[in-house]
């Protein structure tokens, strides 16, 4: 097992990317932490990995607030006594914002401040807050991986709105944290992903009028997390794998 005796903290646990790559890592040995805010799907995601033979416990957060993330941080500490991985997952677009529109995308003129608003909350404060926390304990530790799982839609030219910024922010920021934390043996790296079957995703998709389109697999996104977690070199970092580019 790659990941023996590890211990990885999955945000957005709960379901579609985060459930499957938690899974996935717990097959190659780790301890998963899951976290999300409904404790629910994170137990379903703790019960998929313990029928597999896997080891898992759940945390429900709210990331968004940093006193959330830090206790969560600190609980992780005071069962295992360290932190390897963290998988930024934690994000998508709120349905309440896409409700009831008639396009696609809503365009730049079209956005509340506070729909603008709670985007970038949702997808950049969240990977940021979870940095933010984590590294400190992964400098101590002198290791540790992290991956952020970005979007196609931040790496190129997008007309989604405050959600391409974000994820385009994923991208910069794994850079930054990478060039930061490399003396201290820790990698930094990210997943593109293109559109992904996932629960979200596939509301997003019907109240656009797409139910029929092409979509990746959230399993292999999980496979690619998982490969800069084990078997990408160690001089590999701030780097972003775009996955399902013809979709």
């Amino acid at each position: 097992m790659k990941l023996g005796d590890k211990i990885a903290i999955v945000t957005g646990a709960g379901k579609g990317i985060g459930r499957e790559a938690a899974l996935a890592i717990a097959a190659e040995g780790a301890t998963v932490v899951a976290v999300a805010r409904t404790q629910a799907d994170l137990d379903e995601t703790v019960k998929m990995i313990e029928e597999k033979g896997g080891s898992a416990i759940s945390l429900s957060h709210d990331l968004t607030v940093g006193t959330e993330v830090q206790a969560m941080v600190d609980e992780v500490m005071e069962k295992y006594g360290k932190i390897d991985i963290l998988v930024n997952n934690a994000g998508g677009y709120p349905s309440e914002i896409y409700k009831n529109i008639e396009h696609q995308a809503i365009r730049l003129w079209e956005w509340s401040e506070e729909q603008w608003d709670q985007i970038i909350k949702t997808n950049i404060r969240i990977p940021f807050l979870c940095m933010n926390k984590v590294l400190p304990v992964m400098i101590r530790q002198k290791g540790g991986k992290v991956v952020s799982v970005s979007s196609r839609m931040g790496r190129i030219a997008s007309q989604m709105g405050a959600y391409a910024v974000a994820k385009g922010a994923i991208i910069t920021m794994t850079k930054t944290a990478a060039i930061q934390t490399q003396e201290y043996g820790i990698q930094v790296n990210a997943v593109s992903p293109g559109i992904v079957d996932t629960p979200g995703q596939r509301v997003y998709n019907h109240s656009v009028g797409q139910d029929d389109i092409k979509m990746g697999s959230a399993a292999d996104v999980a496979k690619a997390i998982v490969y800069l977690l084990s078997d990408a070199p160690t001089v590999m970092t701030g780097q972003s794998i775009d996955l399902f580019t013809t979709v």
